[in-house]
């Protein structure tokens, strides 16, 4: 007699629904186990598809900056660089300053200084630079830098002062 014939038959149907529950587990633990392999296997490709996309623009990249080097002797660029360099939208509000030979000639304001600076071409000027500033500011600023810089190509007023959208007694007294 087997062992299984020594049971009751109580404890073979126990045997038996223990048997059909580890039975269950073990299917559903497989196909977890299946699963788990799949994600992994399309987070593998989607991996591949994105490596195999970066050699592709490193390869274009490559060939586009040999020609700009025939072209230009200098290389482009990178986005990321481009992107590290460059400046909010916001920070077009403020003073600029036109320079000519080491010399600031000219002091404005604007909110949209890249946009301003181009309405100078009655100007002579080779560079400028400019101070972000909080539109509120802007005529307090550009008055300060105007009555100290004296810039030869801003107005001047009759007696020689120059031109800003505040006068310099009116700026101290609101200082006081």
């Amino acid at each position: 007699m087997n062992w299984m014939q020594s049971r009751t038959p109580e404890e073979r149907k126990a045997i038996a629904a223990k048997s059909v529950v580890t039975r269950q587990k073990n299917i559903q633990e497989r196909k977890a186990r299946v699963l788990a392999d799949m994600d992994k296997r399309d987070s593998l490709r989607q991996e591949i598809k994105e490596l195999e996309d970066r050699v592709s623009k490193l390869r274009r990249l490559e060939i586009v900056n040999k020609t700009a080097m025939t072209l230009t002797s200098q290389a482009l660029w990178s986005e990321v660089d481009i992107v590290k360099t460059a400046n909010t939208w916001a920070l077009a509000t403020g003073i600029y300053f036109l320079i000519d030979g080491g010399k600031i000639v000219y002091v404005g304001q604007s909110v949209n200084v890249y946009s301003r600076i181009s309405y100078h071409h009655d100007k002579v000027f080779e560079s400028f630079a400019f101070i972000p500033c909080e539109k509120e500011m802007l005529d307090k600023l550009e008055s300060l830098y105007i009555h100290v810089l004296r810039p030869p190509l801003n107005g001047d007023h009759v007696g020689g002062a120059k031109h800003a959208p505040i006068a310099f007694d009116k700026l101290l007294r609101a200082s006081a």
